[in-house]
């Protein structure tokens, strides 16, 4: 557990935190910072409570760009809409206290738990969140070859396989694409055991590459395959994401994620009645996904 600390090394005290209350909010954000998946898949489309959008609309007009004669009017083409959906953003916090025998006792510890729980299950809210988006059925699912988890499993397979999924999404009565590429991969935290097994995945990692061995350092590689790889917490165990991250959805943000400075709960000396003060951290967020052909799952990456 990180230990609260002044600027130049000083150790925290609860009186410090009391005196400065600005200090735990800020505190609680600096951890939260880059901490949210949908952040990074999703890309932001304003400020609204209640979004209508469509659902698999085309990225392309319906007609070809002209050629015009000087003074030809120039047409207007239409596109192919996709299915009505509404997304609603919904209120979220939580507050944590910080008590007068915590200050009377300096009891930091008390502070830091607290301050690792609430960051905690805010990350987790939202990956939550986000996992549930991407169960929509409107994403294409195909199965890996072979779990990963045998001396079957070919990982690169799989991932090259989805990946065509995603770029080969389109009209097929007019033989054209959406022009998607995939260029991120979501993976739960424990398939990273499993492709450190995997000689498939193992061995490209030679010559040059030989230093970045994931069976070496222990830890996967932000590129795979060209794509950005996360390793998600609280994602699910059996199968991986491949999709194009700001084109696969949106989210709406009426109110960011804020932190209050820590304030009392009642009125009176030592914080009031509960003797006691307190952080609130609240978000309001809407999230949908209106181009599902611009993902792939892949599952069974794992056998029970």
């Amino acid at each position: 557990m990180t230990q609260l600390t002044l600027d130049g090394g000083r150790k925290i005290t609860v009186d410090d935190i009391r005196r400065n209350p600005l200090w735990l909010p800020a505190r609680i954000l600096e951890l939260l910072d880059g901490q949210f998946i949908d952040d990074i898949l999703l890309r932001y489309e304003g400020d609204a409570s209640t979004i209508a959008f469509e659902e698999g609309s085309s990225l392309f007009l319906d007609d070809e760009i002209q050629e015009l004669l000087e003074f030809e009017e120039i047409p207007v083409a239409g596109y192919q809409r996709g299915l009505p959906r509404v997304a609603l953003a919904t209120r979220k916090g939580l507050g944590v206290r910080v008590s007068e025998d915590m200050r009377r006792e300096n009891n930091i510890g008390a502070i830091n738990r607290q301050v690792l729980a609430l960051t905690n299950t805010m990350i987790r809210a939202r990956f939550l969140a986000m996992r549930q988006l991407v169960m929509n059925p409107a994403i294409p699912t195909i199965p890996a070859s072979a779990a990963w988890n045998t001396s079957s499993g070919r990982p690169r397979k799989d991932f090259a396989a989805a990946m065509e999924v995603v770029a080969s999404a389109g009209n097929d009565t007019v033989d054209t694409t959406e022009n998607y590429e995939a260029d991120t991969t979501v993976m739960p935290g424990s398939i990273t055991p499993i492709l450190l097994d995997n000689e498939d995945f193992l061995k490209v990692y030679g010559g040059d590459m030989a230093s970045k061995n994931i069976a070496y350092t222990g830890k996967l590689e932000q590129d795979v395959l060209g794509m950005l790889g996360l390793k998600a917490r609280f994602w699910p165990n059996d199968r991986v994401l491949v999709c194009q991250r700001k084109t696969i959805g949106f989210y709406t943000d009426p109110r960011p994620l804020e932190v209050t400075p820590l304030y009392p709960e009642g009125n009176g000396p030592n914080g009031g009645p509960t003797e006691s003060h307190r952080v609130d951290a609240t978000m309001k967020r809407g999230m949908g996904i209106d181009q599902p052909l611009a993902a792939c799952w892949i599952t069974g990456v794992v056998e029970d």
